[in-house]
């Protein structure tokens, strides 16, 4: 009996996050309201709520699974390169490519924002944590004597450089890039990133 209960509470969460998921990915960060998702998973708002404390909760559990998404494409993409440089491209292109064509869960991965008085769940930094450890692979075998607080430091800078890149021109800023421009610049970047 505990494991029926077991398995059908295992199913409510998977198509209440399913239904969250397919409402940011049609809507963006706006579409997400409980009561449209309870009806779409077919569950009331309580039974949503049972598995999910608030909207916070899940839109964590949804870019949750847009950083397991990323994560992927990353490992398949940099399994292909063994030279350094070349696996800071495939990265880096890997990364712009997801952003554009899963636009909305890209963007409610930053979007989204916790009220001031919750922290940060633990599990959700360190999966951010092991997206940096894909630059920081490379990166390393680039400057071998690099101490670990200076790796972090120039990991998240390396970041924060690809990422402002992808926003300004997939927001269309009056500073962006597009078309084969931004995939050209991004490689530019990359090779001064990485001293080449």
């Amino acid at each position: 009996m505990a494991g029926l209960q077991k398995a059908k509470s295992e199913e409510t969460h998977r198509r209440v996050l399913e239904a969250a998921i397919s409402a940011v990915e049609a809507g963006g960060l706006d579409a997400v309201n409980i009561r449209k998702i309870a009806a779409e998973a077919g569950y009331s708002v309580g039974s949503v709520y049972k598995h999910f404390g608030d909207q916070d909760e899940l839109l964590l559990a949804v870019n949750s699974v847009t950083l397991g998404r990323i994560r992927e494409k990353m490992s398949e993409a940099i399994d292909q390169a063994d030279d350094p440089v070349v696996q800071m491209k495939v990265l880096a292109q890997t990364y712009l490519d997801f952003a554009r064509a899963n636009r909305n869960l890209w963007t409610t991965l930053f979007a989204h924002q916790l009220p001031e008085d919750k922290a940060v769940p633990e599990e959700h930094i360190q999966e951010n944590i092991s997206l940096l450890e894909f630059i920081a692979v490379p990166l390393k075998a680039l400057n071998p004597d690099l101490e670990d607080n200076f790796l972090a430091a120039r990991t998240r800078t390396c970041f924060a450089a690809v990422h402002g890149l992808v926003t300004i021109s997939l927001e269309a800023r009056f500073v962006g890039l597009s078309g084969e421009e931004i995939d050209r610049e991004m490689m530019y970047l990359v090779e001064r990133l990485s001293g080449r």
